[in-house]
């Protein structure tokens, strides 16, 4: 399997073996523009672009794993994507640099849980 892992938090290292890493420049805009993007080309979503509780939806950081398939759209990712979008917009965005820092760590703490999940996914399936 090929996975992938769209960021923009910078304390998520290039080193994730079994994982590309694609940064993303900007903000929840910009990473769910790539989602789409990629979601539209050949990938499909692993894990979720809406984390589970408001500070963190409201958080302008996020880490979400991708994973190549052979069809060309993921529509059920892209709704989940659309639907991360509409609750972002509803809840808006807090940037603060003095949070930065703690806000980078959980969504690595969440990144990494979801890569152990899939890990034991994985190895149920082989």
């Amino acid at each position: 399997m090929e996975y992938m892992i769209l960021t923009n938090n910078s304390s998520i290292g290039s080193e994730l073996p079994g994982f590309d890493i694609v940064r993303v420049s900007g903000g929840l805009t910009a990473i769910y523009q790539a989602l789409c993007d990629h979601l539209q080309n050949g990938h499909e979503i692993i894990s979720v672009p809406l984390p589970p509780n408001v500070p963190l939806i409201r958080s302008p950081i996020r880490s979400v794993i991708l994973r190549k398939t052979k069809r060309k759209y993921d529509s059920h990712g892209l709704i989940a994507v659309e639907k991360a979008r509409e609750r972002t917009a509803v809840l808006g965005v807090i940037d603060n640099e003095n949070t930065r820092q703690h806000i980078e760590f959980i969504d690595k703490s969440r990144l990494d849980r979801a890569i152990r999940q899939l890990a034991e996914l994985d190895g149920e399936r082989g």
